[in-house]
């Protein structure tokens, strides 16, 4: 089985308009259309059998359609991820409201929802996260809507898992984009996380670097990713079959730790 960690897709209705947005502010060329369909169909030309779908609210208003979005693309393909504003006073509240949901994680995005994600004020989202056994996604690293922030660095990561021992956290971007020899040099096989590899595909990224940073971290907490619709799968799967891995290394960041980390 192959699953994709991470991607993201809207409403057909606003699909086209949002990803025009999204582009010209971060002067990034997305790949495909960002609906359902377009998604699963380019699952099936990459064969991935199941994709982790991506949502970030960034104001308060979008916390319940982001959810009810959520809750009506989650399938057997796709496992769909609420999102909440980790400041905001209903915070807590939509943690709750996506565990009744059934969703199996939350998607935080520190420079959109203009946070730094080791806050101790939003320290109890966490918290309940952790008591809810949710997974806490997040966007690590440099961000071209916000060029000059760091929002999510390895040191802010290291300060929540050693707060909150046991919260399943994914590191997005192989821990922190734009930051890979920082990642490599303080977090990597250094705290109990994960790191998915989306947009890796990329030239910010070494490749030799990547391959040391997963032999550093454990090929066993590195989840497949491609940040679709930014990236197409074949992307970041052509990258990691370039790598020498070994067969069991691969079929561990393909899906097999995914599917551990998910319970399917």
């Amino acid at each position: 089985m192959i699953i994709d960690f991470h991607t993201h897709i809207f409403p057909d209705a606003m699909a086209d308009y949002a990803m025009k947005k999204l582009s010209e502010s971060e002067n990034e060329e997305y790949r495909a259309a960002a609906t359902a369909s377009a998604l699963i169909e380019n699952m099936g030309k990459a064969g991935i059998d199941k994709s982790v779908v991506l949502h970030v609210a960034t104001k308060e208003h979008q916390h319940e359609d982001i959810l009810k979005f959520a809750k009506e693309v989650d399938s057997e393909r796709l496992i769909s991820f609420g999102s909440v504003i980790p400041y905001s006073l209903s915070a807590l509240e939509y943690v709750w409201k996506i565990s009744d949901e059934g969703l199996k994680g939350i998607k935080l995005h520190p420079p959109l929802q203009r946070c730094d994600a080791d806050d101790e004020r939003i320290f109890p989202v966490y918290d309940l996260a952790r008591a809810l056994n949710l997974v806490v996604l997040f966007h690590a690293g440099w961000d071209p809507s916000y060029k000059e922030e760091e929002r999510c660095t390895p040191a802010m990561l290291l300060k929540i898992l050693r707060n909150f021992p046991g919260l399943k956290v994914v590191a997005a971007h192989l821990g922190g984009m734009h930051l890979a020899k920082e990642v490599y040099e303080t977090l990597a096989g250094k705290a109990d996380l994960y790191f998915d590899t989306a947009f890796t595909a990329a030239p910010w990224l070494d490749k030799n670097l990547f391959r040391s940073i997963i032999r550093r971290h454990g090929a066993d907490k590195i989840l497949f990713g491609s940040d679709y619709p930014w990236h197409l799968p074949q992307m970041e799967l052509e990258l990691i079959d370039s790598l020498g891995l070994s067969r069991e290394e691969k079929n561990l960041i393909l899906g097999r730790n995914a599917a551990a980390l998910l319970s399917l």
